[in-house]
């Protein structure tokens, strides 16, 4: 697999799969996931980034893969959707979970499965990530607390790309919405 994968990315971004799949690896064994499982989705996560940003367009509406706006204004964002398809066409794997891990673990999703949740934190935190703002301290919330890192990390996402003013996916509003709702409901009761 790791072979087939170092084909299709350049060596920044294999570099970048292995350390999610460690990292991955990591969170599953400390939170009692499959740690086989994490260590594939880790590793398979960004199997379609190096596809050309003008072809992920093309190919997402050749293969019927829904496209919202925010992908059309910045398809790049589609490298999630078209790896869980590539992870599933190209590399054999058939596990929803899995499949579902990569397609969202840049936006993340509402009520995610704890492989998913460990798929969108391993990608923000592995170790070769360039020191972004507040990574020591979601590098710790990732082991304490996978939750309050996935909020964390929505949070930076949302705030960064505001003061940007880049392009917000739509989903990564409403999973963060999801998330504040939920901890709402659990300081509640």
């Amino acid at each position: 697999m790791c072979r087939k994968l170092k084909q299709k990315l350049n060596d920044k971004r294999y570099i970048h799969s292995i350390g999610v799949e460690y990292t991955a690896a990591n969170l599953a064994f400390l939170y009692g996931e499959d740690v086989k499982r994490a260590r594939i989705a880790g590793l398979l996560h960004d199997c379609a980034k190096c596809i050309p940003t003008d072809e992920k367009l093309k190919k997402a509406k050749k293969l019927g893969i829904p496209i919202n706006s925010s992908e059309k204004a910045n398809p790049d964002l589609l490298h999630g959707k078209l790896g869980a398809y590539y992870a599933k066409e190209k590399f054999g794997i058939k596990d929803e979970e899995i499949l579902s891990a990569i397609a969202y673990h840049t936006t993340g999703k509402p009520a995610m499965t704890l492989l998913e949740k460990i798929i969108f934190v391993a990608d923000y935190i592995e170790p070769n990530r360039k020191m972004i703002f507040e990574l020591p301290e979601i590098r710790k919330e990732a082991y304490q607390d996978i939750d309050k890192a996935v909020m964390h990390i929505l949070k930076n996402t949302l705030d960064f790309l505001d003061g940007k003013s880049e392009v917000i996916d739509v989903m990564t509003e409403t999973t963060y919405k999801y998330y504040c709702h939920e901890k709402s409901k659990k300081d509640k009761g």
